[in-house]
């Protein structure tokens, strides 16, 4: 058995020699082999190991298996580092089960150890059997692909030394080597899915179906993790044509472009989103409702969706927004000083204004001219309004600046930060990048224009030149 867990390190590179492993020990069977096959392999291979122990503080003989593993490590020469988390009050706290809340403390504890000591990679004992429970615990819940790959054996810094070996072959080495180790009663209630499948599907697959059943599911998770691979590196390929925007709790996707691909790339595309934004299970059902908002066609106001872990997906246009920022409405409304300048941070610009006879304003790039006599006093740069409205060039009436934002397809997320004009009433005289009202446009009958040159506030500080607004 040492050769096969030697072997199958070598083929998948998992350790090289002067590298350090740290070794996620709990004092169970499993983890009590890791210990030992790697502390034997660890002088051939000429890589070091340090073992961590995480007390999860739940059951009564938790402090007695720390104090086991602590002692199995001295004899050993093993370096070992331990931790003591309440893993029921922090479940309790963060609304998750113990099982999930256990294993974020502890690969977080690993994660930390690892760069805290210097070391290259964590090796956990999961074996064959627990990728056979693992790929039935996915297609109970309704897995794809991916999650027909089961457990992997090299998972960024984390490797899985002993997944060619079964659980019978390492009680059988444990026997021979007379290695101590400890009992979990909790690997035998049923309350957990996991426990059912070990104890109650993995036997009755065995005995009425086949009896290598768990060699033949590891052999579908090697299969779907090599078809799951390609399907990811094209789904890298087609990310970078269908993502728009990408920023701090953000994402943005190009819904035509997305709309255009195959629908296994549609749904791998949609969980990339999703995981870019927050680590969740994602199911079928999420990625389904989202892929059903993408096909609806609706004219006006964005469509959106709430999942959990707060992410909202927003469709807008030809856009699909995907975000965990509050939905809080930006609100700005600043007085304009004629002449003189405003600063707006939220939208990231400067305005400067000033007053000259029609005959010497000169357009420019940022700058907007309007028919000063026409505007009433005081002015305003603010942002949008319900009930606002403008009169369009050539209008007899005047249109809601809402069905303006809808003609010209600005994105619903961006509209807050469209800079308008106005008095003191709900009447707009310019949107910056959109339009001048008639109202305001400058005629042959003008005199005196209102100048106003819009500048970035990055680049106005820095004398970088100027543009117009573009959001």
């Amino acid at each position: 058995m040492l050769k096969r867990v030697e072997k199958f390190m070598g083929i998948q590179r998992m350790v090289r020699p002067g590298e350090t492993v740290l070794l996620g020990v709990s004092g169970g069977p499993d983890s009590m082999a890791l210990l030992h096959i790697m502390s034997e392999l660890a002088p051939r291979l000429g890589f070091g190991i340090a073992v961590a122990h995480l007390n999860h503080d739940i059951r009564p003989d938790a402090e007695l298996e720390e104090s086991f593993v602590k002692d199995v490590c001295y004899k050993l020469g093993v370096v070992c580092f331990t931790r003591k988390v309440s893993v029921g009050k922090l479940a309790g706290e963060r609304k998750t089960g113990l099982e999930e809340t256990g294993r974020y403390v502890r690969y977080g504890f690993f994660e930390e150890l690892r760069q805290e000591i210097g070391g290259h990679r964590i090796a956990t004992a999961h074996h064959r059997d627990d990728v056979a429970e693992s790929v039935l615990l996915h297609l109970v819940r309704g897995s794809g692909i991916k999650g027909l790959r089961g457990i992997l054996p090299v998972n960024g810094f984390i490797i899985r030394p002993l997944l060619p070996v079964r659980k019978q072959e390492l009680l059988q080495y444990l026997e021979l080597k007379q290695i101590c180790y400890c009992c979990d009663e909790t690997n035998s209630d049923e309350y957990y899915v996991r426990n059912r499948i070990r104890h109650k599907l993995l036997p009755l697959l065995k005995q009425e179906f086949n009896p290598r059943i768990v060699d033949k599911l590891y052999q579908l998770a090697s299969i779907a993790g090599k078809e799951n691979q390609v399907m990811e590196e094209q789904t890298e390929l087609v990310w970078n044509e269908v993502r728009l925007e990408e920023e701090q709790g953000t994402v943005v996707l190009d819904n035509r472009v997305l709309a255009d691909i195959p629908q296994g790339l549609r749904r791998r595309i949609v969980q990339k989103a999703l995981n870019q934004l927050v680590t969740a299970e994602w199911g079928l059902e999420d990625v389904e409702a989202i892929l059903a908002l993408s096909a609806r066609e609706k004219a006006g106001s964005a469509l959106s969706l709430h999942l959990k872990k707060k992410v909202r997906v927003i469709k807008s246009y030809d856009r699909m927004i995907f975000t965990i920022r509050p939905a809080n409405k930006l609100e700005f409304s600043y007085e304009l000083p004629v002449p003189g300048r405003v600063e707006i941070p939220a939208v990231g610009y400067s305005y400067q204004t000033s007053i000259v006879e029609r005959h010497h304003y000169v357009p420019g790039p940022g700058v907007t001219g309007l028919d000063f006599e026409c505007l009433p006093q005081p002015l305003f740069l603010r942002s949008r309004q319900n009930g606002d409205y403008y009169v369009p060039l050539g209008f007899k009436g005047h249109m809601k600046l809402k069905k303006k934002f809808m003609e010209e397809r600005v994105p619903y997320q961006k509209r807050d930060k469209v800079v308008l004009l106005s008095g003191e009433g709900q009447q707009v005289y310019a949107a910056w990048d959109l339009f001048i009202s008639q109202n305001a446009a400058m005629t042959s009958q003008t005199r005196l224009v209102l100048r106003i040159e819009a500048s970035p506030l990055e680049e106005n500080s820095q004398g970088k030149g100027d543009r117009s607004l573009v959001d």
